[in-house]
């Protein structure tokens, strides 16, 4: 039940977050949505076994959340009510079913990204955003990748036993690249509870730092059994690919461990703006 619970809170807080967004108490959001009490209150506690996905979405909906955040939201309830919210791995864009498997089985996962905060831990709103300057997408395309890239974060973040071990550096740019809108804000309060979890700590590379990583996206993941060896993803234009090759995998991790002076706390950055 690891995986429903926590789709339950997850809608659970994006309910509450887009009442308080919308400027409505509790009290207000009964008469709002014309629902009772008992209702709303089942709702957002996140125990509620089975969310209706109809009203999930309509709620979200009146509160004016996002389309993006709609769709996720009435997705989490589909899934909690067929059973099974593993499910999401069967609508995955083709070629990466393997890569969630291996990710969400790895004991420590060390990541660098070039250009965008990693998808495990994108809002849906600013993996919206950046799916959408994709111009090898379409519109169906890319709501199949929304919803994927949003489903695959359970297994891994709230996994029994809690998450693997996680150092995740991001470069600035991809903090404000959304700047004035609603994408920003969200994105970075999401990264601050992230960075709270015991064992996952986040660092931002400062906009125009020179480092060993530039230019290069990748994670390094390892796992429980020692017969496991090492491997490292990395995406390029013409899709991801892994390496197993254990003199590869330490240039990699030479590359992280180079990175990491240059990088900056998520909690001293945000001191620092």
């Amino acid at each position: 039940m690891a995986n429903e619970k926590f789709l339950q809170r997850e809608i659970a807080r994006t309910l509450i977050k887009h009442r308080e967004k919308a400027g409505l108490t509790k009290e207000e959001a009964i008469w709002f949505l014309g629902t009772s009490k008992d209702i709303l209150n089942s709702y957002e506690s996140g125990k509620l076994q089975y969310m209706e996905p109809g009203i999930v979405a309509d709620w979200l909906g009146q509160y004016g959340a996002s389309q993006a955040v709609v769709d996720d939201a009435r997705a989490k309830a589909k899934w909690i009510r067929q059973g099974n919210p593993a499910n999401w791995q069967e609508s995955a864009p083709e070629g990466f079913t393997r890569f969630t498997q291996v990710e969400s089985l790895a004991k420590a996962i060390d990541i660098h990204e070039n250009a965008y905060v990693t998808g495990l831990f994108q809002t849906p709103s600013y993996a919206e955003a950046v799916l959408a300057s994709n111009p090898n997408m379409n519109k169906d395309q890319q709501r199949t990748a929304l919803g994927f890239r949003m489903q695959r974060q359970a297994p891994v973040l709230e996994r029994p036993g809690g998450p693997p071990r996680m150092r995740v550096v991001l470069p600035e740019e991809a903090l404000i690249l959304f700047k004035d809108a609603d994408i920003h804000a969200d994105q970075i309060e999401r990264l601050t509870e992230l960075n709270k979890i015991e064992g996952i700590d986040v660092f931002i590379a400062p906009l125009g730092s020179v480092h060993a990583s530039r230019g290069r996206s990748y994670r390094i993941m390892s796992f429980h059994d020692s017969k496991d060896p090492a491997v490292v993803y990395q995406e390029t234009i013409f899709g991801g690919q892994y390496e197993a090759d254990k003199s590869k995998v330490a240039q990699c991790r030479r590359l992280f461990s180079a990175t990491l002076p240059v990088a900056v706390g998520l909690e001293e950055w945000r001191n620092r703006c």
